[in-house]
């Protein structure tokens, strides 16, 4: 069941963000994966203090808020939901899974927090 589930969900996991990443080498990809995600750490962090720094202290509270659950949610997601269902990928695979789906959900959160600006 779990390995069904990981042929209908792999191909769609990365398949917005990083597209640049895709090689016939999966250790590149975990490198190239691991570059983009410092990097869209960085600017996922300059998004969110833009848009903080729009805000009234009220808003602050509830975008503080607001990124205190969707961290939650990205860890409970991706470190455990799916790291539990590529537990049966051996090799790199699990790892590369893991690092696919934490630069989706930062590249859409960054998405989200720029249509607040």
């Amino acid at each position: 069941m779990k390995k069904i589930f990981l042929l209908l969900v792999l191909p769609f996991i990365s398949s917005f963000a990083f597209a640049e990443c895709k090689t016939s080498n999966v250790y590149d990809e975990i490198a190239c994966y691991e570059k983009e995600l410092k990097s869209n750490k960085t600017k996922l962090n300059q998004t969110y203090q833009k848009l903080y720094n729009t805000m009234n202290e009220e808003g602050k509270k509830i975008l503080e808020t607001s990124q205190k659950n969707w961290l939650l949610y990205k860890n409970s997601h991706c470190d455990e939901l799916v790291s539990y269902l590529s537990s049966g990928v051996q090799g790199a695979g699990s790892k590369l899974i893991n690092l696919s789906c934490n630069a989706d959900l930062i590249d859409q959160r960054i998405k989200e927090l720029k249509d607040l600006l």
